[in-house]
């Protein structure tokens, strides 16, 4: 009797970790060591959104089976609750009160996690990362250019590098101010029309030149973005020194 029981708790157990690790929020996925994965989109990275896509599918439906279970207990229990209280038992009114409120409490946590468990978690605060949208866009269009001639090959993938740097260096931002505009623009919309209208025209030098011509002027602003937030950062921290020495550096004790 002794080693069913045992075996019975240890399933309990194993079964309540497992459902506390689906409804767990995600956490913020890992980037290439150069912080945008340009050249592929890592096969262990591909698996990892998998995974956790399905493990979100997985937490849902746990929460879902909590709540309707949660929602048949409540139920029961008012009823049966009710008809005390409606024959006068003062236990049922307290005991109806306290299942009311411990419903209510119920369906907040439920919420909650269901809303922590739906949220992107590159969009954290807290969190300075490139929207997913933003990765992936830059993804395909470096795989797409493999198609190109190799000195415009070259120079979209250039382009995609300054446009990446750009987009780094306003990951922090909390507003959509210029910078950041210009730089989502570039990888969501500029580029990629760039590479649709280059590939539809007829091949000749003039289209050619027409072409490096527009990825010169992306990359030119792509890199004064990036320069100038590197510049301001410096500054920040310049700032910081000076405001450390003010209020640590050596004083005048006279």
């Amino acid at each position: 009797m002794a080693p069913r029981v045992t075996t019975l708790l240890t399933v309990a157990r194993t079964g309540t970790r497992v459902a506390r690790y689906l409804i767990r929020p995600a956490v913020r996925e890992p980037l290439r060591p150069d912080g945008w994965g340009l050249e592929t989109l890592p096969p262990a990275l591909a698996v990892r959104r998998s995974l956790t896509s399905a493990r979100r599918a997985a937490g849902l439906g746990v929460l879902t089976l909590v709540g309707l279970v949660g929602a048949s207990l409540l139920a029961l229990s008012t009823v049966f609750l009710g008809v005390g209280a409606a024959s006068g038992s003062y236990a049922a009114v307290w005991g109806l009160v306290f299942v009311l409120l411990l419903g209510v409490a119920g369906a907040v946590w439920l919420a909650r996690r269901v809303s922590a468990l739906m949220r992107d978690p590159a969009h954290l605060p807290g969190t300075a990362v490139v929207a997913s949208a933003d990765l992936d866009a830059l993804a395909r269009l470096h795989r797409a250019a493999r198609a190109l001639p190799a000195p415009r090959r070259v120079a979209y993938r250039r382009t995609l590098g300054s446009a990446a740097a750009a987009l780094r260096a306003c990951a922090a931002d909390t507003t959509l101010g210029r910078d950041t505009f210009d730089a989502r623009q570039a990888a969501l919309e500029d580029l990629p029309e760039l590479l649709r209208a280059y590939r539809a025209a007829p091949p000749s030098p003039t289209a050619d030149r027409e072409f490096t011509r527009q990825l010169t002027l992306i990359e030119q602003r792509m890199q004064v973005i990036a320069r100038e937030r590197a510049m301001q950062q410096e500054r920040d921290l310049r700032a910081h020194g000076r405001y450390l020495d003010d209020k640590y550096g050596d004083r005048d004790q006279s």
